[in-house]
């Protein structure tokens, strides 16, 4: 859409699994992508858990094809994603198209 706000990466994402990662914290971490115009790939290879480094790392992907389908690839994922701690930041895995309205009608919620 349009539209931005601060409330966008809330209400609209394709996530694999978002959570509170730290690609800086090791110099073998890495987010690539390929895009060979039938398919979209982000790889997240090797990130950490933003000071949760010891549970060790994660590897996945998310592919976006140009038929719509979106798949989720997981090799790494070292911990439950229940116990992921959502403290810091939202844990999440899937889409979400969801929408704001901004209307000035104080009669209208």
């Amino acid at each position: 859409g349009d539209v931005i706000h601060r409330m966008l990466t809330a209400t609209q994402y394709i996530a694999p699994l978002m959570a509170n990662f730290n690609p800086s914290s090791s110099l073998s971490s890495t987010i690539q992508y390929l895009d060979n115009g039938t398919v979209f790939v982000v790889q997240w290879d090797k990130v950490y858990l933003q000071g949760k480094e010891d549970l060790g790392s994660f590897t996945f992907q998310a592919a976006l094809h140009s038929s719509g389908r979106i798949i989720f690839a997981y090799k790494e994922i070292p911990v439950p994603v229940l116990q992921i701690s959502a403290t810091q930041h939202p844990v999440k895995a899937g889409l979400s198209d969801a929408f704001m309205i901004l209307n000035p009608s104080p009669d209208v919620p």
